[in-house]
This record gives C-alpha cells, structure tokens and sequence, in this order.
C-alpha cells in the first residue's frame, strides 16, 4: 500500500471469464469492475466507487470484509488475470505469482467500505502514501471508466454476542474497515477506538448508533510507527470487563497490541482479532511469497 512508472501503451488483455459457472465459491471469483466516480475524503484517504455486472453473486462477509484488488499494469487499460481457479482455490496464488513480471498485475488487499447490491455498486477507501505505490498511485489517478478486478471477499470480525465491549486499534489502513464495523453495533454496545494517523486532517466523522463511544485519533510520532496508538492504548481508563478486541494495520503495531492485551490486561487470546494489513519495507507480494515459502517448509517437514 508504492509509484511505478508507466510503460508505453501495451496491448489490453482480452476479457476473462468471471462469474463462475460451476460450483465454485462466489468468493473465488474474478470480477471485472469499472470506476463509476472518485471523491477525496480527506488529504490522504479517496474513495473510488466501482459497478459492473460482475458484482451479481458478491456476497457479504463481514463488517470488516476484504478484497484481493488487481490493477492493470505497464499501461494497459485492464489487468491481465490468472485462469479461473479450478480445484484448490489455495492454488490461486501460486499461479498468480507464476505469471510473467510484464504481464502480472500489481495485487493488494483492500476493505470493502460499502457494497450496494441494488445498484451493483462497491466502494473502496484507498490511503494515498507520499512515497507512492501501485494502488495509491493508480487511486490518485482513478477517473471513471478505468477497469480493475477483484477477488473475494473474506471477513474476520466475529465479536460474540455476549461481549460486554469491543476495543478497536488500528492505523490509516484501518479505518474503512472500523468505520464499517462502528456502522453495525447495537446502540446498547460499548466501543473503545484507537485510531493513528499522520496527519490530524484525516480525521473524520464516523457515524455509530452506540451511545458509548469513544472514538481517539491519535497522531503519529515522526520516526515511531505505532508508538503513539500503543501509548494512548496503555495509559487509557478502559472498562474493567473482559473486550472483545479488533486490531488491524501495519504489521507491528498490531503485534504490540495484542502482545499488551494480552499479557498486561490479561485478555483471553480466543477475544482477540488480528491481522497485519501490511509490513514496512516489504510489498505484499514479498510478504505472500514469504507464506508459500514457510507452507512448503511445514509440508516438507
């Protein structure tokens, strides 16, 4: 979540087959999507709002719902895909990492901020990185009528009934997907916030029908990435019943995190949520490359 320069034109890949016709799980389908509109929401966060007929058969998965987005590369108009996954749709990867380095369309992992059957229409909330990237960069640009695909979704926000409060952490990277959630509570929920970011104008309102709410912004430090979120997440006077707790963002603030609830807060492990979004200095395809290397290793072993 980096600029790539673009290539003369290259010739556009013909269309791929995408709504399944088998038995395949709707989450494992590539569907090609076009841009309908684009707003900024704040000096580092647009929205780009996608249609298409290809959204029949999405289905929703959670609040905080994620999608594998591919964009096109070295200047076509539309991303090359892999073959439709047949079998083992753990395969996908593989064969997607296997395409040829001209040809295979840069991949990232991006929340779902709404998705609107009706009017097949989906909207996703892209932060816009200074030093560039091939999803900032192409979401900077994006103008209606520029094509990407998707692939999902998949969700991992499963809060139990039964918990007495929910405690969201998070960076940039997370707030359409806390956003999402803070959209669903009850209005009884009691919800602890924790959101960093770099600058204080990327605040925004985010609407909750829970009356007990407490949503903190906090600004980063420059040069300590994460310290300030766990800092304010320390010293907070959060409610004395047992969370259940949703962390999500840069790979190390969420590992810190949980490491605290858990150890110094005594939270259950079982309560807890959490996902790097990304990693410092690695892209996402080293960071999925790392993954099929330790498998193969478990495997071997």
């Amino acid at each position: 979540m980096t600029v790539t320069a673009q290539s003369p034109a290259a010739p556009t890949a013909a269309p791929a087959p995408t709504a399944p016709a088998d038995d395949r799980p709707p989450q494992f389908t590539f569907r090609r999507l076009t841009v309908s509109a684009s707003r900024r929401l704040t000096p580092h966060l647009v929205r780009v709002t996608f249609t298409g007929d290809d959204l029949r058969g999405f289905v929703t998965a959670a609040p905080d719902q994620y999608v594998k987005v591919f964009f096109p590369h070295g200047g076509r108009s539309r991303p090359d895909l892999p073959p439709p996954i047949e079998g083992d749709t753990t395969s996908w990867y593989r064969t997607y990492l296997a395409m040829p380095d001209d040809v295979r369309p840069p991949m990232r992992t991006y929340t779902v901020r709404a998705f609107r059957p009706e009017r097949r229409e989906l909207d996703i909330d892209f932060v816009l990185h200074p030093d560039g990237g091939p999803a900032s960069t192409w979401a900077a640009g994006a103008d209606a009528g520029d094509e990407v695909a998707l692939m999902g979704p998949h969700g991992l926000y499963a809060a139990p009934e039964d918990s007495a409060w929910q405690l969201l952490v998070g960076d940039e990277s997370a707030v359409p997907a806390i956003a999402a959630i803070l959209e669903q509570l009850p209005a009884d929920a009691c919800a602890r916030v924790f959101i960093e970011i770099g600058d204080p104008a990327d605040r925004l309102d985010l609407s909750c029908p829970a009356a007990d709410i407490d949503v903190r912004w906090i600004v980063r430090n420059p040069g300590a990435y994460g310290d300030a979120v766990l800092d304010a997440v320390r010293a907070a006077d959060l409610p004395a019943a047992a969370p259940y707790a949703w962390l999500a963002g840069e790979a190390e603030l969420v590992k810190f995190a949980r490491r605290h609830l858990v150890r110094d807060l005594g939270v259950d492990k079982r309560a807890i949520t959490f996902t790097g979004y990304w990693r410092r200095g690695r892209s996402e395809e080293d960071v999925g490359r790392d993954g099929l290397a330790r498998a193969a290793s478990v495997q071997a072993d």
